[in-house]
């Protein structure tokens, strides 16, 4: 999955993310406006690893940092309309490399693989 990704960047990256800010631009799709400490414990990082790629996010107009109104200490962040735009061609790029990837196998036998996988806790 990473290679074919990496072969097809050069078509979808445009604003230059690389993995991890793809990484991260889908997880934001995925849980919505959330304070950033949220963000860095989902990805095991520490808290100056995910300032800088949170930074280099929003320098690029993919997310925004605000101050939550409850907590002034605690800053949320979000994906903006320039985001979620790349999340959606992102996603895109991720179907059309799995379908690349399951082209061999039958109908029947995705059914049984996607049956497994969802089995299994990652």
């Amino acid at each position: 999955m990473h290679v074919s990704l990496r072969d097809k960047s050069a078509d979808f990256d445009s604003e230059k993310v690389g993995p991890i800010g793809g990484m991260i631009l889908l997880t934001m799709a995925e849980l919505g406006c959330v304070p950033m400490q949220e963000v860095t414990t989902r990805f095991g990082r520490d808290k100056s690893q995910m300032t800088r790629a949170m930074q280099s996010l929003e320098h690029k107009g993919l997310v925004e940092r605000t101050k939550s109104k409850e907590d002034m200490r605690v800053t949320l962040v979000g994906l903006t309309p320039r985001g979620e735009a790349f999340v959606a061609v992102l996603r895109n790029v991720i179907e059309e490399s799995i379908n690349e990837i399951l082209e061999p196998i039958s109908d029947q036998e995705r059914e049984v693989l996607v049956s497994i996988l969802s089995r299994v806790s990652l």
